[in-house]
Parts: structure tokens; sequence; C-alpha cells
């Protein structure tokens, strides 16, 4: 039903904001930045927007998306944002 949907999705949203809140701890030596582009539904319109997702590497090799985050371009203040 509808009403599980939402509940679902709450649920979710909950725990990726949690996950995107963490804090970052120990060494990452080797860090990838990359984006790509998705299509969303915003205000019944569809538009193309901004994926950003930072992956490191500890120093035990072991691979973790360290963050992520959605913007309506790659202009540099959202680079720049996105880093800090």
């Amino acid at each position: 039903s509808k009403t599980q949907v939402s509940r679902l999705c709450a649920e979710i949203d909950d725990k990726v904001k949690a996950f995107l809140a963490r804090p970052i701890e120990g060494d990452w030596p080797y860090l990838w930045i990359d984006a790509t582009y998705v299509k969303v539904r915003q205000q019944g319109r569809i538009v193309s927007v901004a994926v950003i997702v930072a992956v490191g590497v500890n120093s035990d090799g072991r691979r973790e998306v360290l963050g992520m985050d959605i913007g309506p371009s790659e202009a540099e203040t959202f680079w720049t944002a996105f880093l800090r």
C-alpha cells in the first residue's frame, strides 16, 4: 500500500542521512571522486541532476563509499561544498 511505501522510504532516508553524517575515521590514502548525471522527477518534471560519489581505500585495502551528494550540476561551488 501507499502507506507502507511511504514508511519504507522514510526508513531508508533516515539510514542514508545517518550514513552520510557519520564521522569518517582512519587513514584513506586513496580517494576517487566522480560525478554522473541521472534523471529525477522534481515538481512533476523530469530533470537531470549531478550525483557526486567519493570512494576511499584505507591502509588495509578496504574500499568504502565515504560520501555522496546530489546537486543541479557539477558547478565549482557544488564540488567545493561536497569536499568540505
